[in-house]
């Protein structure tokens, strides 16, 4: 487990930022979480440019949260060699877990135009085309056995985006019909108080300056709990009736795990 800096003093009080609506914020979560209870999925996506607080505030809404069902993955505009790194990450997570079986899944993506969530969805698509090249491979007639295995796998593989957004941005336009095809559910908020802001987010990635430019890898530094950021989930706690001392960041290890999946394009 990676050095966790905890920035807080004994004997500091915590407090909540006044301008959150925790009653709205709580409300919209929940809606999010019915959802997933309805769809049952497999396996939940959580990017980890922005959806691992969201997971977090999961767990304490929704005592039923299946944690284990959460894959985290380097899905994020800050990383270069973004496609290389998702390719290599899709082809390890096939190798794990496709045994035949339907697998659904849900990627719990921020939105605030859409574009994010647009990319992700595309390279879900592209990971199935590169597995069903990989399962053809030396195959007489490979052409026919790819397209024979890219229908099956898009038979078996259900991919659906759970839109965790803010109110009062253009949506892209690729973004909207994905959501009036049915793949995405939006769940609308006048205020994520996490997105694009460091101190709601508890990673700390390893990165470089090269020509006035930050360079992101996908492996942690750290693990940063910020009294904000605890301040924030103790007081959904309190919100929603659990004791606010049983409640911390989760899951530590299994972003660690997500982000190893990808580390070849480091």
């Amino acid at each position: 487990m990676l050095y966790l800096m905890f920035k807080m003093k004994e004997n500091i009080n915590l407090k909540l930022n006044e301008s959150i609506d925790l009653e709205s914020l709580v409300k919209g979560f929940k809606k999010a979480s019915d959802i997933l209870r309805m769809e049952k999925p497999n396996f939940i996506f959580a990017p980890v440019s922005g959806s691992v607080p969201f997971i977090d505030i999961f767990n304490i809404i929704d005592r039923h949260f299946r944690l284990d069902s959460v894959v985290y993955m380097p899905n994020s505009s800050r990383f270069e060699k973004r496609e290389e790194l998702m390719k290599e990450w899709y082809s390890k997570f096939y190798d794990l877990n496709e045994v035949g079986e339907p697998i659904k899944i849900v990627c719990v993506d921020e939105v605030l135009s859409g574009s994010s969530a647009v990319v992700g969805y595309k390279q879900f698509q592209r990971s199935i085309e590169e597995r069903a090249r990989s399962k053809a491979k030396g195959l007489s007639d490979e052409s026919v056995a790819i397209e024979k295995f890219k229908n099956k796998l898009n038979k078996q593989i259900s991919y659906k985006i759970l839109g965790i957004s803010e109110r009062g941005y253009k949506r892209n336009p690729e973004f909207n019909r994905l959501l009036n095809k049915k793949k995405v559910y939006l769940i609308g908020f006048d205020d994520v108080p996490t997105i694009d802001n460091i101190s709601y987010n508890t990673l700390r990635f390893k990165h470089k300056r090269l020509n006035e430019r930050t360079i992101y890898y996908p492996e942690i530094e750290r693990f940063d709990i910020t009294p904000e950021y605890l301040s924030l989930l103790r007081g959904i706690a309190t919100h929603v009736g659990v004791d606010p001392s049983t409640v911390n960041p989760v899951n530590f290890s299994k972003i660690e795990n997500g982000l190893k999946q990808a580390q070849k394009y480091k």
